[in-house]
């Protein structure tokens, strides 16, 4: 959801960024969830040919930011590429905020719209940061 909604509101907002999704435990080549493209699909996103991706070194090495949902997410990083430091934070952390955006897998629809409702306003003030930074 997080990569759908971060490509959405950057053409919106006008602000250049290239966001790629990639999962700690990710199978390649996997769907959305049925409740995501539903949810995603709502805001008028169309997330249907989404394909899952493992979070490898060549993507940790490409991104010049990386933002996990969970805390966890980040220490399984850093416990494997510890030079990734410094670019690896929680979506919330990066923002100023805290806790964690759960994984709303396997719950119902209501459970996925909470779940892109608070990624939404993360992402967007995420991206109105990074605007911030570029511009300096």
């Amino acid at each position: 959801m997080a990569e759908y909604l971060a490509r959405e509101i950057a053409r919106q907002k006008g602000i250049e960024v290239e966001v790629k999704s990639a999962g700690t435990w990710a199978v390649y080549g996997e769907p959305a969830t049925e409740e995501t493209i539903a949810v995603l699909q709502e805001l008028g996103i169309d997330a249907k040919m989404h394909r899952s991706q493992p979070l490898d070194w060549d993507l940790l090495d490409w991104a010049d930011l990386v933002l996990t949902m969970e805390e966890w997410h980040k220490r399984q990083i850093l416990a494997k590429v510890p030079e990734a430091n410094g670019k690896v934070f929680t979506l919330t952390e990066f923002v100023g905020e805290e806790g964690e955006v759960p994984d709303p897998y396997g719950t119902a629809r209501h459970a996925y719209r909470q779940v892109r409702d608070q990624i939404r306003r993360l992402v967007e003030k995420a991206l109105e940061k990074i605007a911030l930074t570029a511009k300096r």
